[in-house]
């Protein structure tokens, strides 16, 4: 790299000189290693790493890693995000489906999204798109709610409910409540068509995305397609009634 052109190699203890070959001759891995780590494969310690690191004229590793990162890879790795919403993660019927739910929202008195945690975030947003262009519309994010009594006396209600893997089990529990109901529509945006959820809904949209998961509780799974899907359904019913 470059900036190891500015070491005076007299200037270097024995320890600087073997951090200095190591990072050298493993420069494609850098980018991907802990202080601890490159201590580890250069026979040194991680304050060693760190003194050498400073002497080039960084102030953190992080900053130092960040120059063994080409920009084309950077860039690429933004780029990947857009993966999320190629035409294979969709069903092909994935036009005609939206434009179904649609039509039916057109008759409901009232659009209820219905999701917990970062599905339960999705909701909000889409209470907000909803009512915007003119229905009504609110987000349930709390499964305790006494949903029933609130829309005790209403007609035509439609419960989209959110859920990336369609097993949440209060979810699943309050659509079973909402199941042939004459009142009521039910609607799954899921990435598992074949899910529980999926199944009891009347309506299915689905797509495809890797869940993921860190401290395995906790969820770093993409919203981008359900935010995407949330969008198209409401340009869908937008478009309907302007007609």
């Amino acid at each position: 790299m470059s900036f190891f052109g500015k070491l005076d190699f007299n200037e270097l203890s024995e320890t600087d000189r073997a951090i200095y070959h190591y990072m050298s001759s493993h420069s494609d891995k850098i980018s991907y290693m802990r202080v601890r780590e490159i201590a580890n494969e250069s026979h040194t310690s991680a304050s060693s790493v760190m003194r050498f690191i400073r002497k080039l004229g960084f102030e953190s590793f992080t900053e130092f890693r960040r120059q063994f990162k080409s920009p084309e890879t950077e860039t690429n790795d933004i780029i990947n995000g857009t993966n999320f919403l190629k035409p294979e993660n969709f069903p092909r019927d994935i036009e005609s489906k939206v434009l179904n739910i649609a039509q039916k929202m057109l008759e409901c008195e009232n659009i209820i999204f219905y999701g917990i945690g970062a599905s339960g975030s999705v909701c909000e947003y889409a209470a907000r798109r909803f009512a915007t262009i003119g229905y009504n519309s609110y987000a349930l994010t709390d499964h305790t709610y006494p949903i029933f009594s609130k829309l005790k006396n209403t007609t035509d209600n439609m419960l989209v409910s959110l859920s990336v893997t369609g097993t949440t089990t209060e979810i699943v529990e309050l659509v079973n409540g909402f199941k042939n109901k004459p009142d009521y529509t039910t609607v799954a945006v899921t990435s598992d068509a074949n899910s529980t959820l999926a199944r009891m809904s009347d309506y299915v949209i689905d797509y495809s995305i890797e869940v993921h998961r860190i401290n395995k509780h906790e969820d770093l799974t993409s919203q981008i397609p359900c935010i995407f899907l949330i969008e198209a359904l409401s340009e869908a019913l937008r478009q309907l009634t302007i007609k």
